[in-house]
């Protein structure tokens, strides 16, 4: 019996040993992009050769964030690394690409000829390849999320009605989706679906638009204003309805199935979903501010008490930070960090208004008017990378 055990011992050991040894991540990160002030990290691009729209992808992503500074692509110089020919350059990664039958990757730093990261990719010579690597790279050297399969959507202006487009992540790729309605507050894409509130013939109207087939339909209608403000990822409806003296906050379904979380004479706005309970902004002690609800509406309390105008809540993926539109010195955005409490503002030019966090949790989407015109802006959480994507408003971004 103690031999069995032994043995079943041994056998575990070398699976965990396997396991380490064929994991493609390190732990180590080798750029910080939390911290302030950081230098961009440079990369050489090595060989590549005959998958142009992949280095190309790579380069033009990864440079994107403004955390890296990419060289090349290289030819290849052989089979075996060697750091030396990289160290009396400005060179702090080399990434090495071989195509043959598939996409061999390596990654060095110039310190070793040992290489930190491996894994082989489909032969294609496309975006979707170079993204997925770029995407590799990036939680490789930085232990995070990449931002590069986000995309958003927002709204133009026209002279006679609004639109509703869809964008990649850095504002390249621009889709009209063809929907002209009065659009009144934000809008949300989930999956295929886009759902957005509108004013329509004196009635008001949640919608939900499938981009698969361009279908259209009512979820809810009313005479009252009817403000949507988030959707879960079962697709449940949190908006606000108000009558000019009731402001209501419901929870539906696709069906327009609703339920009344909470009811009151102070102005509600701005519901958002969070995983255990519901933020909104209220003024109910004089001015807005943002508030924290159960589900039940129950229990509420407030959550900002720096600023004197707080709105527009938006919550990170992970649940520990909420970044929000302070009026002060013009709209600007701020960040709480719900473990240390602490607040920062993160913009300070012209208005800054209408954050919502990325799916990767480091990078948000704004409207600023900072240039004079309403544009959509890729900011980083800490706010070291501010970036102009396109003209528009009421961003949603999303994956």
């Amino acid at each position: 019996m103690k031999g069995i055990f032994k043995t079943i011992k041994i056998i575990i050991i070398i699976l965990f040993f396997n396991l380490i040894s064929n994991s493609t991540f390190a732990e180590k990160i080798y750029i910080d992009i939390t911290q302030p002030g950081i230098k961009k990290l440079s990369i050489a691009l090595e060989g590549f050769e005959g998958i142009s729209k992949v280095s190309n992808t790579i380069k033009e992503e990864l440079e994107f964030t403004e955390y890296f500074k990419i060289y090349g692509p290289f030819p290849y110089r052989g089979e075996k690394f060697d750091p030396l020919l990289w160290k009396s350059a400005d060179v702090e990664i080399v990434i090495r690409a071989v195509s043959f039958g598939k996409i061999d990757v390596k990654v060095y730093t110039v310190t070793t000829d040992a290489p930190i990261f491996t894994k082989d990719y489909s032969l294609q010579d496309n975006e979707y390849t170079g993204k997925i690597i770029a995407s590799d790279i990036y939680r490789l050297l930085t232990g995070k999320n990449s931002p590069f399969f986000n995309q958003f959507t927002f709204v133009r202006k026209f002279k006679n009605s609004m639109g509703i487009f869809i964008s990649n992540w850095n504002g390249k790729q621009i889709q009209d989706t063809g929907i002209r309605r009065e659009i009144i507050s934000r809008v949300v894409l989930k999956d295929n679906k886009i759902f957005y509130s509108s004013l329509q013939n004196k009635f008001w109207h949640i919608e939900v638009f499938d981009i698969s087939n361009k279908s259209n339909r009512e979820i809810i209608k009313s005479r009252n204003l009817l403000k949507l403000g988030d959707v879960s990822n079962k697709y449940e409806i949190i908006y606000l309805e108000s009558d000019g003296e009731l402001s209501q906050i419901k929870i539906s379904d696709l069906s327009g199935k609703n339920k009344t979380v909470s009811s009151s004479r102070w102005i509600d706005a701005s519901p958002r979903f969070a995983p255990s309970h519901i933020f909104l902004v209220s003024n109910r002690v004089g001015s807005p501010q943002i508030y924290q609800m159960s589900y039940d509406g129950l229990s509420i309390r407030r959550f900002t008490y720096q600023g004197r105008y707080n709105t527009e809540p938006t919550i990170s993926p992970d649940g520990n930070k909420i970044a929000f539109s302070s009026l002060s010195a013009g709209f600007q955005i701020n960040v709480l960090d719900l473990n240390s409490n602490m607040q920062t503002q993160i913009t300070k030019d012209g208005n800054n208004e209408q954050p919502s966090f990325c799916p990767d949790g480091h990078f948000l989407t704004i409207m600023s008017d900072r240039f004079g015109k309403k544009e959509i802006f890729l900011i980083s959480s800490d706010g070291a990378v501010q970036k102009s994507l396109t003209h528009g408003y009421l961003p949603h971004c999303s994956r």
